[in-house]
């Protein structure tokens, strides 16, 4: 029975560098597969019984997934992710209502503006809410909120403060008007008058619908008193240039300068009630007309001088902005995406989410870039970039296959020549037993 045996040895010998071969083809047909994981042939020998001490020949025992980095390319798309480091993406297939791990980060948005595969399995992270908190609950990234069209939109938001760091001249030549007198608004097209105010400063402020509206603040000297210091009224103006119905002033009173050019008060913002009409912004008229919302805007000199030097403005911060439309994304060190919108401003997302495995291993490849836990793959834990073990995301990029073209021939070299001998084995066995029939 040995001769006979030695045809099945090498038999063995020549499937098990086959299925070798199987392998080291595979993994250099996913040479250029985003994300893709080589495999490693582990082979072992075959024994018949305890008492039979030559073996059997040999087998492929397993196939192991290697998961060493693969190189990082630059793709200029803002929803291609790379890990580098440990992790896995999760994406879920919503109508199976499965979740799947991938190295694979090429991503984009579906007409629902929810981040898929090109699978069409959803991105799954931590959202942000309309504040920027991040919740802790697993769920699809979609982009929110949208407008009637379903277009991804930053809604806009309402002024509410204006800082507003000066320095009024103190100059003893400048003009001294009487206090808590209105301007001048009988020019509807220049609004206060010349020679009716000492120094002006302007800004764009936000209504409740994201529309503009130019306010002028006008600054008046109304006492200068040598050793005790000086006091300014300011007068905020809107609507000036429109019509004398539409013109509106309220006086910020007693801005007090002491002798060394420091402000004494107000301390802290003025409140400024602001109301608008309905064809007052820009001068155009709404069709069908609407009116905003009147709104209380907080308007803080704090810091503001009157020294020797000319008038000048220091400082302004004027929040509030337009509805915006989105226009790209960014991501930084923790895996936070912002929105990018038309309007200059950007928005906190979500943030993605990476799975862990104790033994990623011996988890389940099957196919599309796509791996399954297993009961030996262990159970996942969810982390973020650079925490928890997870690796850094980076964005704009993908991670290529981590394939060694050069090592993979080396390798099928190794296994051809394994082949080839085999099968000289396999020649000479069988030649061996015609020669054995020819005896008998």
């Amino acid at each position: 029975m040995g001769l006979l045996s030695s045809v099945f040895t090498s038999v063995s010998g020549l499937i098990a560098t086959g299925e070798g071969l199987s392998v080291i083809g595979n993994n250099v047909a996913n040479l250029n597969t985003t994300g893709f994981k080589s495999s490693r042939m582990l082979f072992s020998d075959v024994y018949g019984s305890e008492l039979d001490k030559i073996g059997k020949g040999s087998r492929l025992h397993a196939a192991t997934t290697q998961f060493a980095q693969g190189a990082v390319l630059g793709t200029g798309n803002p929803l291609d992710f790379a890990i580098e480091g440990d992790g896995f993406f999760i994406v879920k297939d919503s109508a199976k209502d499965k979740e799947y791990y991938t190295r694979a980060g090429e991503f984009s948005l579906d007409k629902n503006s929810i981040i898929i595969n090109p699978d069409g399995l959803r991105l799954q992270g931590y959202m942000a809410d309309d504040a920027g908190n991040i919740a802790q609950t697993l769920s699809d990234i979609e982009i929110l909120p949208k407008n009637a069209d379903g277009v991804p939109i930053m809604n806009a938001q309402t002024t509410a403060t204006a800082e507003i760091q000066i320095n009024l001249s103190g100059s003893p030549t400048e003009t001294v008007y009487p206090a808590g007198t209105l301007l001048d608004p009988l020019d509807p097209t220049k609004g206060p008058a010349a020679g009716t105010y000492n120094h002006s400063i302007a800004m764009t402020i936000y209504d409740s619908e994201g529309n503009t509206h130019a306010v002028q603040i006008y600054f008046k000297k109304t006492s200068s008193t040598i050793g005790v210091g000086s006091t300014w009224d300011a007068h905020v103006i809107w609507n000036s240039g429109k019509t004398i119905t539409n013109y509106r002033e309220q006086i910020i009173s007693n801005l007090t300068f002491d002798t060394n050019g420091d402000m004494t008060s107000p301390v802290g913002p003025s409140t400024v009630n602001l109301t608008w009409d309905a064809d007052d912004w820009d001068g155009d008229i709404l069709t069908p007309p609407t009116t905003p919302a009147a709104q209380a805007v907080a308007m803080d000199f704090t810091g503001s001088t009157q020294y020797g030097s000319p008038y000048s403005t220091v400082f302004q911060n004027v929040d509030g902005y337009p509805e915006g439309g989105l226009t790209s994304f960014k991501m930084d060190k923790d895996g936070i995406l912002y929105g990018l919108y038309s309007n200059g401003r950007d928005r906190k997302l979500a943030q993605l989410v990476l799975a862990k495995f104790a033994a990623p291993t011996e988890l389940d490849k099957i196919g599309r870039n796509l791996f399954a836990e297993t009961y030996w793959s262990g159970q996942r834990t969810d982390v973020t970039a650079g925490s928890g073990g997870g690796g850094k995301i980076s964005a704009n990029s993908v991670e290529m296959s981590n394939v060694d073209l050069a090592n993979e021939f080396v390798t099928m070299m190794m296994l051809q020549k394994a082949y080839n001998a085999n099968s000289v084995a396999l020649s000479t066995s069988l030649e061996m037993l015609k020669s054995w029939d020819n005896i008998i």
